[in-house]
């Protein structure tokens, strides 16, 4: 954080004035809610891929899934998620209390309200990785049970990675795209989910005719709609642009692009 004083603050050895300080927290804001905004399109992605890659009958079934991730799952990270992660009326390396129905004054409200929009939008993309690991063969309502208990588990590491007493900050660790307190603890979400559930009924057993699948043009815009809103997951992971944040933005969309260009060229030829 900036230190100030005198009217002046200093960023990085560098003393710029308040005024100068205000506005680049203003840019770095912008540029983390616009961040934020494309991560939810994700959303809209994983509705339409998953949609189109199950059985006809189960359609409407894994929209309504991918929707009640932002509905019960935001609600959830606002209520206890980012306090979880965030608090500050107690802390310890392990987790944080505090910032529940999380609110702020005025002067305050702009970066900790994009902080917040921007993790909630962390969270509900770990909570939508399980749907396709529990589809076809999970009751709605215990669907909402576990999306309640996914936001649970994702706020304790991501506090452990993210907040400044977290015990894997300290320990220098950096995950600057939530490759672990993302993707992996959604991962072993979806994986515990799917050995309890097992496999999909008829879809792996021999001699048995499958289902009709859904529509595969809806994958494959939900393909790209994902890969758009992978690059403001990727490159908003910077959360801000200003003191040369904007360079390695730039850098992770670039690696993004590439990576997933490359995976999809393997899957191609495999």
């Amino acid at each position: 954080m900036p230190s100030s004083a005198h009217g002046h603050a200093r960023i990085n050895g560098t003393v710029v004035t308040e005024e100068e300080s205000a506005r680049g927290d203003a840019n770095d804001v912008v540029f983390i809610l616009t961040s934020s905004f494309l991560i939810f399109t994700m959303q809209s992605g994983y509705a339409l891929l998953e949609s189109g890659i199950v059985s006809r009958k189960n359609e409407v079934n894994i929209l309504v899934k991918n929707a009640t991730n932002v509905l019960i799952g935001g609600f959830s990270y606002w209520a206890f998620g980012f306090g979880l992660s965030f608090g500050k009326t107690y802390s310890n390396l392990f987790i944080a209390i505090g910032s529940f129905f999380i609110t702020a004054n005025i002067d305050e409200m702009g970066v900790i309200y994009s902080k917040f929009v921007f993790e909630l939008a962390y969270a509900t993309t770990a909570t939508t990785l399980i749907s396709g690991a529990m589809a076809e063969r999970c009751k709605f309502t215990s669907y909402c049970v576990v999306t309640v208990l996914v936001i649970f588990v994702y706020s304790i590491p991501a506090g452990w990675m993210w907040r400044e007493d977290g015990f894997l900050a300290i320990l220098g660790a950096v995950d600057v795209g939530g490759s672990g307190a993302v993707h992996l603890v959604g991962g072993c979400c979806g994986l515990v989910a799917a050995v309890i559930l097992g496999p999909r009924a008829g879809r792996y057993d021999k001699g048995t005719q499958l289902l009709p699948l859904g529509n595969p043009t809806n994958a494959l815009l939900g393909l790209f709609m994902l890969w758009w809103g992978w690059l403001g997951f990727s490159a908003g992971s910077t959360t801000g642009i200003v003191d040369d944040k904007w360079k390695y933005s730039s850098r992770a969309s670039v690696t993004t692009i590439l990576a997933s260009s490359g995976g999809g060229l393997i899957g191609m030829i495999y």
